[in-house]
């Protein structure tokens, strides 16, 4: 059975989301990490961070003798990464570099860039590990503008684990397949996500002031962003698995917040909705329910980019509007949906009247 924090782990490094495992040493995080690397068939390379300095990471400046430039040189563990048909990036014992060795990776972290104008494919997983500060010496807080660009992940020992893997033999690693997310799955998080923002808007950037808490979680749309990706890849229906992945992502308060107002807009079923609008209850829907529902509508069916889906989609927002009289609620997932038609898609005269007036009155459309 997989852990909260393996699902947590795993769930990351599929939707390309760095993580940072922070736990005590002896605990076998670097174990962890070896262990899925083989199982998930991936080149592994270590990068021991509190060794290196900041060319080891962002490459040494070297001359091209073509044009008679300076270009900074693929580090090689880089370079074997991009080779492999599959990699994981490790930079282990993070929060032991130099702070300017830390800031280097900022472009790996984010943009995935190493050497000058050279980028580690989306097939490579990057993966941070490190010590809590108070308990490691030379141990620092992590600058925010770093923090804010993986998920946090506080590692546990499994204590009852360890003591059946020492007595009884650990069980052999099984091949690890990381799991692709479902269209629909990706448009229901994001809606909510975003819904949700839309109700909380002091939660969409609320960075700290305080250095020690900036180097954890907090939320950002960059981190935002994040959290749709990594959630679109948990079990939908395990609730505490999803808050200890927010909680890495947006901090604990932003977390708790989304995870409470969720229980009520998350109750729908996307497939129903687009083959029969009137299978929700749209009158007595709360306003940012409405605005989950047809967010993951408008969502899905233009990322699907199908013409059936789409014809669909507008007739969903079509009988809201028809069935509530609340224009207004629809009119954000109305642009998504109209400016965003498939080829061969021809805008309804029902849906030119519906919601042209309101769209054109704001800029919103033509």
């Amino acid at each position: 059975m997989v852990s909260k924090q393996e699902a947590v782990f795993r769930a990351s490094v599929a939707a390309n989301v760095p993580v940072f495992i922070k736990g005590l040493s002896g605990i076998g995080k670097s174990s962890v990490i070896r262990d899925y690397a083989i199982a998930s068939r991936r080149h592994l390379e270590s990068v021991v961070m509190m060794h290196k300095e900041k060319s080891d990471i962002s490459g040494i400046p070297s001359l091209n003798e073509e044009n008679h430039t300076t270009e900074f040189a693929v580090p090689g563990w880089a370079s074997r990464l991009i080779d492999a048909r599959r990699g994981l990036l490790l930079l282990a014992e993070f929060n032991l570099a130099d702070e300017d060795v830390q800031k280097a990776c900022m472009n790996i972290l984010q943009e995935r860039q190493v050497g000058e104008n050279t980028y580690l494919p989306e097939s490579v997983a990057i993966v941070l590990d490190g010590n809590p500060p108070e308990y490691s010496a030379g141990a620092v807080d992590v600058p925010g503008p770093i923090a804010n660009r993986m998920l946090h992940l506080d590692w546990e020992l499994d204590r009852e684990a360890w003591l059946n893997g020492m007595a009884a033999g650990f069980p052999a690693t099984e091949t690890i397949v990381d799991a692709d997310v479902r269209p629909e799955r990706l448009a229901r998080e994001r809606s909510l996500v975003l819904a949700f923002l839309d109700a909380h808007r002091p939660f969409i950037h609320d960075q700290p002031t305080d250095p020690s808490r900036a180097g954890g979680p907090w939320p950002s749309p960059r981190s935002w962003d994040n959290a749709i990706r990594v959630l679109s890849r948990l079990d939908d229906s395990q609730v505490d698995t999803q808050r200890l992945a927010l909680v890495g992502l947006v901090g604990e308060r932003a977390a708790d917040s989304f995870m409470r107002w969720r229980i009520e807009a998350a109750n729908f079923d996307l497939q129903a909705v687009l083959s029969d609008p009137s299978t929700e209850d749209w009158s007595s829907h709360h306003p940012s329910k409405t605005l989950t529902v047809l967010g993951a509508v408008a969502s899905y069916a233009t990322d699907r980019g199908e013409l059936a889906t789409w014809n669909r989609a507008v007739e969903v927002l079509l009988h809201c509007a028809e069935t509530t009289g609340r224009k207004d609620v629809c009119l954000r997932s109305a642009r998504v949906l109209l400016s965003r038609a498939p080829k061969g898609a021809k805008i309804p005269r029902r849906a030119e009247d519906t919601f042209g007036p309101m769209l054109r009155s704001v800029g919103a459309w033509q």
